[in-house]
């Protein structure tokens, strides 16, 4: 498990808050339930896409670490791009409007996208890029997610390929971060009820 020492803490310039968060997290998922659940669906995922010719869509921020950990398990032919989108920003609530900070530089038209994010909370965020999608032509639209949150839904939000299943709290870690930090772990965190940083 990654945590930070006394020492290392001494000789940091992230914000008090951002430490605090950290050391009163609660440790959902460790390195090793990640990479076994990453390694789980990205089996089920070259079984379903293998004959596909699919465009992968990286969605940044938060989607990287799963991104880069579920392609290199895919031994199949595929093309990769990413959008980069925001709810959060310096949040811990999203808001219910994508910005759209980039979009791909390869043609939807016709492909089977794969859209490969973090989180899937509410659903906001997915549903509002698989209708984007469908928008630009491709012709099948698949997701996946690291986490889905037991939580409420968006109407016709749905995710094809989970990894892991958590319940409704604040994540960070594996890509999913807290006030801008902590993407970088190998482990998923959640903050206590009511932290204030």
């Amino acid at each position: 498990m990654t945590r930070l020492t006394s020492d290392s803490r001494a000789s940091s310039d992230a914000p008090g808050h951002i430490i605090k968060a950290h050391d009163v997290a609660d440790l959902v998922f460790s390195r090793r339930e990640v990479t076994f659940a990453i390694d789980q669906v990205a089996m089920r995922m070259a079984a379903h896409l293998y004959d596909e010719n699919p465009l992968f869509i990286c969605v940044l921020q938060g989607g990287f670490f799963y991104f880069s950990r579920l392609i290199e398990r895919l031994n199949i032919p595929l093309e990769v791009s990413y959008v980069h989108v925001g709810r959060y920003g310096e949040k811990t609530i999203g808001n219910s409007e994508l910005t759209w900070l980039a979009k791909p530089d390869v043609s939807l038209e016709d492909r089977h996208v794969v859209l490969v994010d973090d989180v899937f909370d509410k659903g906001v965020t997915m549903k509002s890029l698989v209708d984007w999608a469908w928008s630009e032509g491709a012709s099948v639209v698949s997701s996946s997610v690291l986490i889905s949150k037991e939580t409420s839904k968006v109407k016709d939000a749905h995710v094809d390929f989970m990894a892991l299943h958590a319940t409704d709290r604040f994540l960070f870690g594996c890509g999913m971060d807290y006030r801008g930090y902590w993407r970088n772990l190998p482990e998923v965190f959640a903050l206590p009820e009511g932290f204030v940083g």
